[in-house]
């Protein structure tokens, strides 16, 4: 019994290494689909906003359309609101925690080049 508690105190530092470099993959992976997706998901939230600006001015006469413009400009103007925040936020964590790079898998190669 003692030495399973033993054992388990000398693994400490190691298991809890291994969550912190779980955290940081999990933060390195997510930075990195929202700064793939992040740029689309913008230019489609603009297209909207710039969809609704047309159907607006379009259909001056029209208040229904009018109307249905103005809602596409405001929704417009959230999703760019909601991307511009998640975009920055996310930045922000990762520089306040200084995680940036790969992830990392932890995994090393279990073969050597021939000298």
């Amino acid at each position: 019994m003692k030495k399973i508690i033993i054992g388990g105190l000398l693994m400490a530092p190691s298991v809890a290494f291994a969550a912190l470099g779980g955290v940081q993959n999990l933060v390195v992976a997510l930075s990195g689909i929202v700064n793939l997706l992040a740029p689309m998901f913008l230019a489609l939230a603009v297209a909207v906003f710039f969809w609704g600006l047309v159907k607006y001015i379009a259909n001056a006469s029209d208040e229904a359309a009018k109307e249905g413009g103005k809602t596409l400009m405001i929704w417009g103007m959230i999703a760019i609101f909601i991307m511009v925040a998640l975009w920055s936020i996310l930045g922000w964590v990762q520089t306040t925690l200084e995680l940036t790079g790969d992830i990392d898998t932890g995994a090393t190669p279990n073969f050597s080049l021939p000298t």
